[in-house]
């Protein structure tokens, strides 16, 4: 975290790294579970550049997984 208290593109980057390469469920629970405070329109942004990204390759699910992740992490944030 910065000290402007927003999240860089790279430190998006890093977080949504991890949150692909989660080896399973419960790594991925405690990674968003760590994160989630710190989740910003930064993040989001990274993560909808993403989800294109994928969609371009072709990957539609890896898409539709991410795209519904990041739902599911923007309700947690935004409704705490």
């Amino acid at each position: 975290m910065t000290s402007s208290g927003m999240m860089t593109y790279q430190q998006a980057q890093a977080l949504l790294k991890k949150i692909v390469q989660a080896k399973n469920r419960d790594e991925l629970q405690q990674i968003i579970a760590d994160n989630i405070s710190s989740c910003d329109g930064v993040f989001f942004a990274e993560l909808e550049a993403m989800v294109a990204r994928f969609r371009e390759r072709g990957d539609e699910s890896s898409a539709r997984k991410l795209k519904e992740l990041g739902d599911y992490m923007a309700r947690l944030r935004f409704m705490i």
